[in-house]
Order: structure tokens, then sequence, then C-alpha cells
């Protein structure tokens, strides 16, 4: 019986439904692979692709910027100064940048008995010339050479010094010297001598000079004490140059300019024969002033000459 239950078991269990594989062990289960362990050849190479092009474009870019967006961007930012000194040099009748600008576009106002020589007007072409320069140099650099405040300062000198030279009244004079002596004002003017502030110093020592002199020439018609008494008006007129030849705080060029206009005043009153040693010349009144003048541009050569 039992030999007979043996040989018919395998008979009877291939009729049995096999249940294997819906209750086999996860432990038996193969692992599938992670989509993200899988390397695709193709994409690597697209991402080393992209990233090539990007940066190439980034360095491209790059140089656009220093080559010529950040010049466009200076000269952007030199344009009060540019526009004011194309006003200046258009109204001085320059086209070749203040090289063509003779020494008669610069006048003085001066009382009777004073005069400045007219080759003192050669400063306005180094003033244009040098400014022209400076923002030049400027605008074209790496880097930015004038400040804003320096292209302020120059702009609104150039704008006062525009309507000085136009009109060469005793206001437009004052105006002007207020205008350029900001600079100096604010620490420049003690500075040494650059391309950067050589036109402001020029116009700061220029516009000053002229107007101590054109407000001493306007004296008598506010103090009626001084009207016909033009020995006097012009006395007090070398006694406020004087006090600003000898004012703290004047640099090199301010002291050099000084200088060529008391000294160019002195040669042009000993032309004239200020200093002939006649009795009536001596006792005139007049040679009150050719000492006055004398005395004004011995001490303002004295400090042109420690300027060198």
């Amino acid at each position: 019986m039992r030999l007979f239950a043996l040989l018919f078991l395998p008979t009877v269990s291939a009729y049995v439904p096999y249940h294997g594989a819906a209750t086999r062990s996860p432990l038996f289960t193969r692992p599938t692979p992670a989509l993200n362990a899988i390397e695709i050849p193709e994409v690597d190479a697209i991402n080393e692709i992209t990233d090539d092009v990007s940066g190439k474009v980034q360095d491209a870019v790059g140089k656009i910027d220093d080559l010529v967006l950040k010049r466009i961007v200076r000269a952007v930012n030199h344009a009060p100064v540019l526009v004011t000194l194309s006003t200046l040099l258009s109204s001085l009748g320059s086209s070749k940048f203040g090289v063509d600008i003779g020494p008669g576009a610069l006048s003085f106002i001066t009382p009777a008995g004073l005069s400045v020589p007219t080759w003192v007007g050669y400063t306005i072409p180094i003033l244009v010339a040098s400014q022209a320069a400076a923002v030049v140099r400027s605008a074209l650099a790496d880097s930015d050479e004038l400040s804003q405040g320096d292209i302020s300062a120059m702009a609104v000198s150039n704008w006062a010094m525009t309507k000085a030279l136009s009109s060469g009244s005793m206001c437009s004079w004052v105006t002007a010297a207020i205008a350029s002596n900001y600079y100096g004002r604010n620490g420049g003017g003690s500075e040494a001598p650059s391309i950067k502030n050589l036109s402001i110093q020029v116009a700061s020592s220029v516009s000053t000079a002229a107007a101590v002199l054109a407000v001493s020439t306007n004296l008598p018609k506010w103090i009626p004490f001084l009207s016909g008494q033009p020995e006097l008006t012009a006395v007090i007129g070398l006694l406020g140059l004087l006090g600003v030849t000898t004012g703290d705080g004047n640099g090199k060029v301010k002291k050099l300019v000084n200088g060529a206009i008391a000294g160019g005043m002195l040669l042009k009153a000993i032309a004239g024969g200020a200093l002939s040693l006649t009795t009536k010349n001596i006792l005139s009144t007049g040679f009150v002033v050719t000492a006055a003048t004398a005395y004004v541009a011995a001490a303002a050569l004295k400090r042109a000459n420690d300027a060198l």
C-alpha cells in the first residue's frame, strides 16, 4: 500500500496548481539597477559642448564690455565736460581744440593806468588744449582718471568761462572766479600741476585776477569818493591783486599766472615811459601807481620763481 502511494504521488502532483511565483520571497528577487546610475555617453557629450559654448560666449561678452561698452559708459560719464568744452570752443571760434585760439580771446577790465599785456591771453589755448587732452585720456583709459567731482567742476568752470570770455563784464568774471575756484576751495588748488588739473587751475588763476581788476575798476560807481581819482582806484586794484598773489593755498600754476599778469603789467608800464625820471613824472600821482605795480610784480614774480 505504501509502495502504491509513492508511485501515485507524482501523478497527482501534476494536476495541482503551482503558486511558487506568488509566494516567492523578495530575498530571491533580482535587483533592478537605478536609472540615474546608468551612464549615457551621448548626454555627457552634449553637456560638455553646451558648457564650452556658454563659457566662450561669456568670455566674448566680457571682452566686449572691457573694450567697447565700458569706454562708451565712460564717454557718457564725461559728457558734461565734453559739451561745455565744445560750447567754449565754439564761442571762441576754435575748430582745432584750442590750438587756433589767439591771445586776443582774453581781455581784462582794468583801472586807468594799468594794462595787462595781450600775450597773457595765451593762457586760454593752454586751458582748452590741456582739458581736451585730460578728458580724452580719461575717457579712453582702463579706469576713470577724472572723478565725477572733477568732471562736474570742469563743466561748471567751462560754462562760467564761456560767459566771461564772451561778454567780458564784471559780473561774468566774478561768476567765473567763484565757479572755477570751487575745485581749489575743495582741496585741489595746491595740487602739483598735471594734465588732470592744469586747465581748471589756469581758469581759476585768470578769472580771479580778471575779477579783482574788474571790481576795482567799477568801484567809483559805488563809492563817490573815488570818482575822478583813477590813480587811487588803480592802487586799490593792485592791492587786491597782491592779496590774490600772496594768498594761502595757491598752487604752482596760480603763482606762475599771477606772476605773468603782474610782471606783464609792469613791463607795459615801463614801455609806456612810466619810469622816466623827470621831475614832472616823479611828482605825478601816476608814479605812485608805477611804484605799486613794481611792488606787486616783485612779490608775484618771487612766488612764481619759488614755484619753479
